[in-house]
Protein backbone atom coordinates (compact mmCIF):
# COMPACT_ATOMS: atom_id res chain seq x y z
CA UNK A 1 0.00 0.00 0.00
CA UNK A 2 3.36 2.49 0.99
CA UNK A 3 4.87 1.44 -2.34
CA UNK A 4 1.71 2.27 -4.14
CA UNK A 5 1.10 5.12 -2.94
CA UNK A 6 4.50 6.33 -3.78
CA UNK A 7 3.95 5.24 -7.29
CA UNK A 8 1.24 7.52 -7.14
CA UNK A 9 2.94 10.30 -5.84
CA UNK A 10 5.76 10.15 -8.17
CA UNK A 11 3.16 9.71 -11.45
CA UNK A 12 1.24 12.77 -9.80
CA UNK A 13 4.47 14.76 -9.73
CA UNK A 14 5.43 14.17 -13.17
CA UNK A 15 2.52 14.58 -14.99
CA UNK A 16 2.20 17.97 -12.85
CA UNK A 17 5.97 19.01 -13.75
CA UNK A 18 5.39 18.17 -17.35
CA UNK A 19 2.73 21.20 -17.96
CA UNK A 20 5.94 23.03 -17.64
CA UNK A 21 7.58 22.49 -20.63
CA UNK A 22 9.80 25.33 -20.53
CA UNK A 23 11.50 23.97 -17.42
CA UNK A 24 14.85 21.94 -18.12
CA UNK A 25 14.79 18.35 -16.94
CA UNK A 26 16.46 19.00 -13.91
CA UNK A 27 13.91 21.48 -12.85
CA UNK A 28 11.10 19.64 -14.05
CA UNK A 29 12.75 16.84 -12.06
CA UNK A 30 12.70 18.89 -8.88
CA UNK A 31 9.51 19.83 -9.35
CA UNK A 32 8.05 16.59 -9.86
CA UNK A 33 9.83 15.58 -6.30
CA UNK A 34 8.59 18.57 -4.62
CA UNK A 35 4.99 17.34 -5.92
CA UNK A 36 5.28 13.82 -4.89
CA UNK A 37 6.78 15.00 -1.30
CA UNK A 38 3.24 17.32 -0.62
CA UNK A 39 1.53 14.78 -2.52
CA UNK A 40 2.23 11.90 0.15
CA UNK A 41 2.28 14.75 3.09
CA UNK A 42 -1.49 15.36 2.17
CA UNK A 43 -2.02 11.48 1.71
CA UNK A 44 -0.78 10.88 5.64
CA UNK A 45 -2.13 13.72 6.91
CA UNK A 46 -5.23 12.68 5.24
CA UNK A 47 -4.76 9.39 6.58
CA UNK A 48 -4.39 10.29 10.05
CA UNK A 49 -7.17 12.25 10.64
CA UNK A 50 -9.09 9.51 9.25
CA UNK A 51 -7.67 7.02 11.65
CA UNK A 52 -8.60 9.83 14.09
CA UNK A 53 -12.34 9.81 13.66
CA UNK A 54 -12.34 5.75 13.04
CA UNK A 55 -11.21 6.07 16.96
CA UNK A 56 -13.97 8.71 18.08
CA UNK A 57 -16.19 6.50 16.41
CA UNK A 58 -15.49 3.21 17.98
CA UNK A 59 -15.21 4.41 21.31
CA UNK A 60 -18.88 6.60 20.72
CA UNK A 61 -20.34 3.60 19.07
CA UNK A 62 -18.68 1.21 22.36
CA UNK A 63 -20.48 3.93 24.52
CA UNK A 64 -23.55 3.24 23.01
CA UNK A 65 -23.54 -0.28 22.81
CA UNK A 66 -22.90 -0.40 27.16
CA UNK A 67 -25.78 2.01 27.70
CA UNK A 68 -28.15 0.01 25.14
CA UNK A 69 -27.03 -3.65 26.62
CA UNK A 70 -27.24 -2.04 30.19
CA UNK A 71 -31.18 -0.96 29.19
CA UNK A 72 -31.85 -3.84 27.84
CA UNK A 73 -30.47 -5.95 31.10
CA UNK A 74 -32.89 -3.73 33.40
CA UNK A 75 -35.63 -4.24 31.02
CA UNK A 76 -35.51 -7.90 30.96
CA UNK A 77 -35.08 -8.21 34.79
CA UNK A 78 -37.98 -5.72 35.62
CA UNK A 79 -40.32 -7.57 32.92
CA UNK A 80 -39.02 -10.70 34.82
CA UNK A 81 -39.99 -9.94 37.79
CA UNK A 82 -43.59 -8.56 36.75
CA UNK A 83 -44.13 -11.43 34.96
CA UNK A 84 -43.11 -13.13 38.12
CA UNK A 85 -45.21 -11.21 40.51
CA UNK A 86 -48.75 -11.34 38.37
CA UNK A 87 -47.68 -15.38 38.22
CA UNK A 88 -47.56 -15.62 42.04
CA UNK A 89 -50.93 -13.13 42.68
CA UNK A 90 -52.48 -15.43 39.72
CA UNK A 91 -51.58 -18.20 41.60
CA UNK A 92 -52.81 -17.28 44.92
CA UNK A 93 -56.25 -16.27 43.64
CA UNK A 94 -56.84 -19.19 41.96
CA UNK A 95 -55.67 -21.62 45.05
Amino acid sequence: MVQRARNDAAEAGTAFARRFAWLGPQEQAEVARAFAEEHLSVRRRMLQVTVARADELREEYSRRYAFLRRRLVATVLGLSAAVSVVLAVAARAIG
